[in-house]
């Protein structure tokens, strides 16, 4: 019999997976493949995701950055960095705050509280993104600045939609 931490060492490669999978086959922006395959694989592998995230998730957490002693939470946000535009920095801070919010709607979902669509999930997941971006640079108005534009003249920019 294999040890445990090799059932949750495949478990993990499964849901890497399941993420890749999502982003070549959803139709969402970069910035939303991360949150919202989240919450896909909380409602769609809701075992898998119960013994990764819920019963075995291993992330110490004392203070918010613990957060980014896992290897894989760094390495996201970065990623999460270049498809938002902003400096790693700061994104942290968000992605940190955004991994809570969606967290928080994957264990609802994956103990059958509460459910959600894609679209609905997608627009409480932007929603809250959009907020977390704006109260970190409260100028901000898009990727990369959006060419100077202010946030109401960015309807086209799916940020904002």
């Amino acid at each position: 019999m294999l040890p445990k931490t090799d059932y949750l060492a495949f478990a993990y490669e499964f849901y890497e997976q399941y993420v890749a999978d999502y982003r070549d086959l959803a139709k969402v922006p970069p910035y939303l493949v991360l949150p919202l395959s989240y919450v896909d694989f909380a409602q769609k592998e809701t075992l898998l995701f119960h013994l990764l995230f819920i019963h075995d998730m291993d992330l110490d957490m004392t203070k918010a950055n613990d957060f980014y002693q896992e290897a894989d939470n760094e390495k996201k946000a970065e990623i999460f960095s270049k498809a938002i535009g902003i400096d790693l920095e700061r994104t942290k801070k968000i992605y940190l705050d955004l991994f809570l919010y969606t967290h928080g709607i994957a264990v609802l979902t994956a103990t059958k509280k509460l459910s959600f669509d894609r679209e609905n999930a997608e627009k409480m997941v932007m929603d809250v993104l959009t907020a977390l971006i704006l109260q970190e640079i409260p100028h901000w108005n898009g990727s990369n600045g959006a060419n100077g534009r202010r946030r109401s003249e960015n309807e086209n920019n799916p940020l904002f939609n």
